[in-house]
């Protein structure tokens, strides 16, 4: 009998149903699947291969390997700093500290020109003349940013009617300078995947900047040991910068670079001040609203609360600028990785979200003691900006790695003016609470829009990019359930509580990652069982 040229036909039965007719070529095939281990034990076995290659998703691997290890240790010292000093030093110094730390940062970040994402992003970024270009444009900038900042210094403890803060603005302004000095191959090896040296660049000096931050408060005890140590982490970096990756400036011009260097600086003009005045400013307008004390208390909770957004932004996005980079050109593969990271992040923050919500209370005085309770509210509206910040950073990414960024400038520009345009009536109307939600719902306004905008620029779907949320959600119910019966059964030992949610938390996410990890194991298994009921229907069809 003939065989017939389609794999599968459609036939008409008696009753107008249709029946699938298979051919032996496709039985075979079907037979071939189910009875072969080789799909899911080549799944489990090529992991380590997979992790050695030369491929993106392999170097992007051992890059969060590296980054994971290293950001560990430099932000897991910054905490024990934190919590150490909030126990040291009384809070209306750690406000005094939080407005100078703030300032510091956001003139730091006025000389940020996007020096180091273009040298990631740009194809000829590691060329010597173009690093060249990219120190001195660095250089001259921070150079004239602390000028400014020595001279605005007075005018800033006039604001807020406290003398003690030009002295130490003027001190911690020289951080501008050292990080200005940083050598340019610094971000080569991140664009070149080196993030071992990187690592240790990074938070090497975060080490040594913390203990020595610490040693000097039990000598001071007052806010004088911040400041001083806040200056000496960037001056190490800049030291351990030129060890590592030696770098060595001439005083030439190189017209190319310098036009490519603008051009990408033209695009990026006005983003890190906007994103500044979104991060920064509610530190800033709460310092004349409310007392140090008060400040004192809101900057440390905060600074709990995204905790998790710190270790995102050291840990993952090093790694998306020069991942989305390589695939530039390809939309499809851009909206691959862009997926793919979404559902990871998700999967790990909204339980994480939930975790640290249900044991507001006992982080807060674990941390840093009774008096930060009081923040407990605030506290918990911030957390939900792990996931906000952690997602637009992933879109941010994107747009970066594509060349638009005047595009996510836009988005920047939106936040800031909503912040800051409500910043002050809400915090002298409800105070730290108010200005929490204010920056969390503008937090969801901008990553809807990044969403939204991405269909353009990328042909991201985004049906396809809110299902990448759903599974997050799902692995926070086991977490948000068993805080449930611990309240029902009115457990209220604050370890126990903590170790309950923090073992559900580490299990529940566990079986996620595994899930994900392992999805073409999941694949195969699925679709062995499928072929399995496929053929039994059509030999009793």
């Amino acid at each position: 009998m003939e065989q017939p040229c389609f794999n599968v036909h459609r036939l008409a039965t008696r009753d107008g149903a249709e029946s699938a007719v298979i051919t032996e070529e496709e039985r075979d095939k079907i037979s071939d699947r189910m009875l072969s281990s080789n799909t899911v034990s080549k799944t489990i076995l090529d992991e380590p291969g997979r992790v050695k290659s030369t491929s993106t998703r392999a170097k992007s691997t051992r890059a969060v390997m590296s980054l994971t290890i290293g950001t560990i240790a430099g932000r897991g010292m910054r905490f024990v700093r934190s919590m150490i000093l909030a126990r040291i030093l009384v809070s209306d110094q750690i406000g005094i500290m939080a407005i100078v730390m703030c300032f510091s940062v956001a003139l730091e970040t006025l000389t940020e020109v996007g020096v180091k994402q273009s040298v990631i992003q740009n194809k000829e970024g590691a060329n010597p003349a173009y690093l060249n270009m990219a120190w001195w444009t660095q250089l001259v900038r921070g150079l004239s940013f602390f000028g400014i900042a020595f001279f605005v210094a007075p005018w800033i403890g006039s604001f807020y009617d406290k003398p003690q803060l030009v002295s130490l603005l003027r001190v911690a302004f020289l951080a501008i300078v050292f990080r200005a000095l940083v050598s340019p191959r610094a971000y080569v090896l991140e664009k070149e995947y080196k993030f071992g040296r990187a690592v240790f660049l990074m938070q090497g000096s975060v080490v040594l900047g913390t203990i020595l931050t610490v040693v000097l408060a039990f000598m001071m005890r007052n806010v004088w040991a911040l400041v001083i140590g806040f200056v000496s982490e960037m001056a190490i970096m800049c030291l351990l910068s030129f060890i590592l990756v030696p770098f060595r400036p001439r005083f030439e011009i190189d017209k190319k670079s310098l036009a490519e260097l603008m051009k990408f600086a033209r695009g990026m003009f006005g983003l890190p001040v906007l994103t500044m005045l979104s991060l920064q400013g509610p530190v800033l307008i709460l310092g004349k609203v409310i007392p140090n004390s008060e400040l004192g208390l809101y900057f440390y909770a905060a600074t709990l609360a995204l905790f998790p957004v710190d270790m995102y932004t050291k840990i993952i996005s090093p790694v998306l600028l020069p991942a989305f980079s390589e695939k530039q050109d390809d939309n499809r593969n851009l909206c691959r990785r862009l997926l793919h990271t979404t559902q990871w992040t998700a999967s790990f923050v909204l339980p994480l979200i939930a975790f640290m919500i249900c044991c507001a209370p006992e982080l807060l005085l674990f941390a840093f003691g009774g008096e930060y309770v009081a923040m407990v509210v605030p506290y918990a509206v911030l957390c939900l900006q792990v996931l906000l910040r952690n997602e637009a950073g992933v879109l941010t990414g994107m747009y970066l790695a594509v060349g638009r960024p005047n595009l996510q400038r836009r988005f920047a520009l939106i936040r800031a003016v909503a912040i800051v345009g409500l910043l002050y009536p809400t915090a002298l109307y409800f105070g730290t609470l108010g200005v929490a939600v204010l920056i969390v719902s503008c937090s969801i306004v901008v990553l809807s829009m990044q969403a939204f905008v991405c269909r353009k620029v990328i042909n991201l779907r985004l049906d396809r990019y809110v299902r990448c949320y759903v599974h997050g959600l799902l692995l926070a119910l086991p977490i948000i359930a068993v805080f449930d019966i611990l309240w029902l059964l009115k457990i209220d030992n604050q370890v126990l509580v903590v170790a309950v949610g923090a073992f559900t938390f580490i299990l529940t996410f566990g079986a996620g990652a595994l899930i994900l990890r392992h999805e073409k194991l999941r694949t195969a298994v699925i679709g062995t069982f499928s072929d399995r009921l496929r053929l039994h229907r059509l030999s009793e069809a």
